[in-house]
């Protein structure tokens, strides 16, 4: 499925889809998953949640605690001197999603996004193993692109990540990071299957996924270098998808309903 949107006063293409995940899938397999799907859907109308206080306790606690609390650390990476959100300049696009935008507004029966708090909130719907994608124009070929995002509420192997070089045969690339602590990379293919390209790892430059992580991948003809917090976790070479394409996110959910990913900035440079 996919969805595009025209402006009036620039070209910008959206593409919205979602396929389940199957190594080597049928028409009627791809068939089976959707009919299964929308059958079981949930009955209510989801809306995007706000972030509520627990309910007061019906008790009055008198006992005082005599230790401080223990304070959540945050963790940072030092970026490498390779890190290419640092050599290459300044970027050639940027968002923050500072303000609600219609380019970033969706919702299908399996997942929706919208532009909330500074944020961009991507939420999967429950289905398991379901990819679900949203990407913009322009076209972009070489580049590095890169995004800030956390996942507050994940469990095991729900995942998000980067979509590109997406084109109309809904054939693109993806570099994933799962709430277990992994990284992957990916390509999916217009058979509605996913294939791996590198499988899912651990990294030490991952943060806790309920921390913020700055995941980036570079590509430049069929060479791919992956950075994640500025330090580079790996390169490949895949010569597949070599076209320009769509760029944007994916999200998929290991049955958590209402996976949440926040992502703060993203941004690209068009290499020379």
């Amino acid at each position: 499925m996919r969805k595009y949107l025209s402006f009036l006063f620039f070209v910008l293409m959206l593409s919205a889809c979602n396929m389940p995940i199957s190594a080597t899938p049928t028409a009627d397999l791809v068939s089976t998953a959707v009919s299964g799907t929308l059958t079981s859907a949930p009955t209510n109308t989801l809306a995007a949640p706000t972030e509520t206080q627990p309910p007061l306790p019906t008790e009055t606690v008198t006992s005082i605690p005599t230790e401080a609390p223990t304070l959540t650390p945050t963790f940072t990476n030092t970026p490498s001197a390779d890190d290419p959100a640092i050599r290459l300049g300044e970027p050639t696009y940027v968002e923050e999603f500072d303000t609600p935008s219609s380019t970033w507004t969706y919702e299908d029966d399996w997942f929706y996004l919208n532009v909330n708090d500074g944020r961009l909130n991507i939420y999967s719907k429950g289905t398991p193993y379901w990819n679900s994608w949203y990407t913009i124009g322009p076209a972009i070929q070489n580049f590095y692109l890169e995004a800030t995002l956390t996942m507050p509420n994940c469990n095991g192997k729900d995942r998000a990540g980067l979509v590109f070089r997406l084109t109309n045969q809904n054939q693109f690339y993806f570099m994933g990071l799962t709430c277990d602590g992994t990284w992957g990379f990916n390509r999916y293919t217009s058979s509605n299957g996913t294939e791996t390209i590198l499988e899912y790892t651990e990294s030490d430059a991952i943060n806790p996924t309920d921390q913020p992580n700055r995941i980036g991948v570079l590509a430049n003809g069929s060479h791919f270098e992956f950075y994640i917090n500025g330090v580079k976790v790996s390169e490949t070479d895949d010569s597949t998808y070599p076209n320009a394409g769509t760029y944007g996110f994916v999200t998929m959910s290991a049955g958590t309903v209402n996976f949440k990913t926040s992502v703060d900035s993203l941004k690209y440079w068009v290499l020379p």
